[in-house]
């Protein structure tokens, strides 16, 4: 009997977290802007509460004026933020773009060896062909 009760709970909240993932996945495909400017309102908040608290320590520890707070806070902002991005950029984003770059380039070389001469030909023609009408599209 006990061993019952406890299978039909377990069996229920197996369902439970199948339906909420079902629910989170939904939420997710269906409302990405949604989660994407809720996560942009949070930062937003967060850095306008700290950049509003810094101001009002430097014009109280320091007797500064309120514009030249904000001014202090804002120089400081883009300095660490160009700081991370700079950051963000060699440690991260510069090694992933190379490996994307390198795997791409022996993507195409080993395209290129195993393809005869007349699919070559007509791959650089249309390819030519593409590139020479989309500056005429720009350039018109």
């Amino acid at each position: 009997m006990i061993n019952e009760i406890i299978e039909d709970k377990t069996k229920l909240l197996i369902i439970l977290k199948w339906l909420l993932v079902i629910v989170a996945l939904g939420f997710l495909l269906h409302f990405p802007d949604l989660i994407g400017h809720s996560i942009i309102w949070i930062v937003h908040t967060i850095y306008e509460a700290t950049s509003f608290i810094l101001e009002e320590f430097l014009s109280h520890v320091f007797g500064l004026d309120k514009a030249l707070a904000q001014l202090i806070v804002f120089y400081f902002s883009i300095i660490v933020g160009t700081g991370a991005s700079v950051l963000f950029w060699q440690r991260f984003l510069r090694n992933f773009l190379l490996l994307k770059f390198y795997a791409f380039q022996h993507q195409v070389i080993d395209y290129w060896h195993n393809h005869r001469a007349l699919k070559k030909m007509k791959l650089i023609l249309i390819y030519s062909a593409l590139t020479i009408s989309g500056f005429m599209f720009l350039l018109s």
